[in-house]
């Protein structure tokens, strides 16, 4: 039983650190995003931006959904 716990508890930590991180982020739009995707292929991180776009359900950028933005933002930039 303790096992499931803390199992369950990790789980509402994963949950609790998405939703800050939401919080916290600033106002991001499509072209702060893009602009970060373009500087990122350059650097030929082509691969880890479709992983990325993959994690968010989406194949391409403008799939990915609005309410996301801050999130994958802050993600794309540890690329």
């Amino acid at each position: 039983m303790q096992d499931v716990n803390i199992v369950l508890a990790e789980e509402l930590e994963r949950l609790a650190s998405s939703y800050r991180d939401r919080a916290d982020a600033k106002e991001v739009g499509i072209k702060e995003i893009s602009y970060v995707l373009n500087k990122k292929m350059a650097q030929g991180k082509g691969s880890n931006i479709k992983i990325l776009l993959k994690k968010f359900g989406a194949l391409k950028l403008v799939e990915v959904r609005e309410e996301d933005y801050p999130l994958f933002y802050k993600e794309a930039m540890k690329i």
